[in-house]
C-alpha cells in the first residue's frame, strides 16, 4: 500500500481524516501519517484489507438481487458499494506490491552473489 491509496480513496468517498481515523479506531494522527508515507504496521493492513464498509460506515445489507448488486437500508448504499470495491482493490495493490518486493529481494541477492564473486 503507497502513500496515495488511502488518501485517493478518503477523497474520493469524501471521508475526513478525523472520521477515517474515528471508523478504524485509530487517531487522526495516525491516518495523517499514511497518507504522508509513514510505512502502515501489519496490523493494520490486516484492519485495512478487513475493512466491512457497512460496518464502518453505516448501512445494513439486505439481500443480493439478481443483478448481484446489494440492496443497502440506509442513505449509503451508493457510498458502502464503492467503498467495497476500494477496498478490494486495495488488498490487489498490496498483494502486487507484496510480490514485486519479493522480485527485487531476489535480484538484490543475485548481485551480491555475483559482487561476491568477483
Amino acid at each position: 500500500m503507497n502513500d496515495l491509496d488511502i488518501k485517493e480513496i478518503r477523497a474520493y468517498l469524501g471521508v475526513t481524516q478525523a472520521e477515517l481515523a474515528k471508523r478504524l479506531g485509530v487517531s487522526e494522527r495516525t491516518v495523517q501519517n499514511w497518507e504522508s508515507g509513514t510505512t502502515i504496521p501489519e496490523s493494520k493492513h490486516a484492519l485495512l484489507r478487513g475493512l466491512k464498509p457497512q460496518t464502518y460506515f453505516g448501512g445494513n445489507v439486505e439481500q443480493t438481487n439478481v443483478m448481484g448488486n446489494n440492496n443497502i437500508q440506509g442513505g449509503n448504499a451508493g457510498f458502502t458499494a464503492e467503498l467495497s470495491k476500494l477496498v478490494e482493490l486495495l488488498a490487489a495493490k498490496e498483494t502486487s506490491l507484496q510480490n514485486a518486493q519479493a522480485h527485487i529481494d531476489r535480484l538484490l541477492a543475485i548481485i551480491d552473489n555475483l559482487t561476491k564473486q568477483q
